[in-house]
């Protein structure tokens, strides 16, 4: 998994970070897979592969159903969050997964509306009055609280109204791990659990020690990969859309330790 824009071991090039020593998760990898695979920061020309792989690949919740246009702005609204965490794997130029989230949710989303409202939201109306069906299940199930967030009403926090300086993470922050997606044709490779590990290094580095996600239950989610991977089943729930989800949980200095 060496990079060839940075030596190994050398992670100073600006957005470019080299996974190939970080345990024993990476170093399956290089042994499992037939072609280098490079684990790094994404940048703005990746987030067409990165949305086409979501709605495909994950279309769980309102986000995906929007469509490719949404999704790519709400990734790229992760890439100018200071809060955002947003990784591809690629081989040979070509992204074959990617791992979103935040390393403080409520900090990251009232940033992102601070600073994306207005593009989202316009977005999102395009994407709804081409989809009627999503649209009726979107007022009956998420359109009050939708509407208070993307008008302002007790939308962002004021710790990150765009003014002043941004506070850290940690000291009590709970980070979030939004969507892990590998391409069909490149699963079964631990390219999904090197992404998975890649996140909470940098999640650990930002001095969070808590990290949490959502998975479907049953065959639809990903239960048993995240519990391989050493998270903690903490609580369950069923979901806006009707469908039992399962909240994990992990310390992400668990994983730096290994």
């Amino acid at each position: 998994m060496e990079s060839g824009k940075t030596p190994p071991g050398d992670n100073s090039a600006a957005g470019w970070r080299v996974y190939h020593d970080k345990g024993p998760v990476a170093e399956r990898l290089m042994m499992s897979t037939e072609c280098e695979i490079e684990v790094r920061t994404a940048t703005v020309g990746d987030l067409r592969s990165t949305a086409a792989l979501h709605v495909a690949e994950l279309p769980h919740g309102l986000f995906p159903r929007l469509g490719d246009g949404f999704v790519r702005r709400w990734h790229r609204a992760h890439l100018t969050s200071p809060y955002g965490v947003a990784l591809v794997a690629t081989s040979g130029g070509d992204v074959v997964g990617f791992a979103l989230g935040s390393t403080d949710r409520p900090a990251n989303v009232g940033w992102i509306l601070a600073h994306h409202r207005r593009e989202l939201l316009l977005a999102g109306l395009r994407a709804l009055l081409a989809r009627p069906v999503l649209a009726a299940g979107f007022v009956r199930t998420r359109g009050p609280r939708y509407a208070r967030r993307l008008l302002g009403r007790g939308a962002a926090p004021a710790r990150v109204a765009g003014k002043g300086d941004v506070p850290e993470a940690g000291f009590g922050s709970i980070a979030v791990l939004e969507a892990i997606v590998v391409a069909p044709d490149r699963q079964g490779r631990s390219i999904g659990a090197t992404l998975a590990e890649a996140f909470l290094f940098d999640v650990a580095a930002a001095g969070v020690d808590r990290v949490e996600l959502v998975t479907k239950a049953g065959a639809a989610g990903a239960a048993g990969f995240y519990e391989r991977a050493g998270w903690h089943r903490v609580g369950a729930h069923v979901d806006r859309d009707g469908d039992e989800v399962i909240t994990y949980r992990i310390d992400p200095r668990f994983v730096r330790a290994r």
